[in-house]
């Protein structure tokens, strides 16, 4: 089994569905510096160490939160171990099809996000209605997530490949389509997400997350399983 391409391989596909995003906080990052540069400001080894000591203080401040340990932590793994790395195997052998799977598992995935209805609903004060879109909207991502992660674990085979793109969109958020800032912003998203569609399939192929496939079309020799299923069933 191979390790870094589990991790490095799928969080390269991802990251071009954040081409747009990516561009945009360039663009931020950019505008920042000027704006330091005309106001007369020298960049001088007292700033750098005092841009340092922020950045410091910031991851401080962020793993001491409880709510980042929650989203970038303990929910990836635990939703990756129940939805990826438990449900598939069974359904893979109780003999479904792949491609049943991969739209499947996501309904229950994003099932278990209702929970953020009532988190919406009672402690943002949102009225039940703006609440029921809300949730509508992140049900509808989860399931196309879903499908993505269940994608990625029937085709390479490792759990680390959902489980490293999981934690990467939960800190991306939803990827930036278009900004007021730029028109270019759009274009670098479309970009991204056509190389995204080409990239897809041979960036996910069996023969590079394990080194023995002995010509069976999926990993692990699922497929192998449910024809010995079948036949013992006969």
């Amino acid at each position: 089994m191979k390790q870094w391409q589990a991790v490095v391989l799928p969080l390269c596909l991802t990251s071009l569905m954040y081409s747009g995003s990516m561009f945009l906080k360039c663009l931020l990052l950019l505008a920042s510096w000027r704006q330091h540069t005309n106001s007369g400001a020298a960049l001088s080894f007292d700033s750098c160490k005092f841009a340092l000591q922020r950045f410091l203080d910031w991851l401080s401040a962020i793993s001491s939160n409880i709510l980042v340990w929650r989203n970038y932590v303990v929910a990836p793994l635990t939703e990756e171990l129940v939805f990826r790395a438990c449900m598939i195997p069974l359904l893979l052998c109780g003999g479904l099809k792949t491609y049943s799977i991969i739209l499947l598992c996501p309904i229950f995935f994003s099932l278990a996000h209702l929970n953020h209805f009532l988190e919406i609903y009672a402690k943002q004060n949102y009225r039940i209605v703006k609440a029921a879109m809300v949730i509508g909207l992140q049900l509808g991502y989860t399931v196309v997530f879903g499908s993505y992660a269940s994608f990625l674990f029937v085709r390479t085979g490792h759990l680390l490949a959902p489980l490293v793109v999981h934690i990467y969109c939960n800190f991306m958020g939803l990827p930036v389509l278009y900004s007021q800032r730029s028109g270019i912003v759009s274009v670098t998203f479309i970009i991204g997400f056509l190389g995204f569609l080409w990239l897809l399939f041979p960036m996910t192929g069996p023969e590079l997350y394990n080194d023995r496939i002995d010509n069976c079309s999926c990993w692990q020799r699922y497929c192998t399983w449910r024809e010995t299923i079948r036949i013992t069933q006969m």
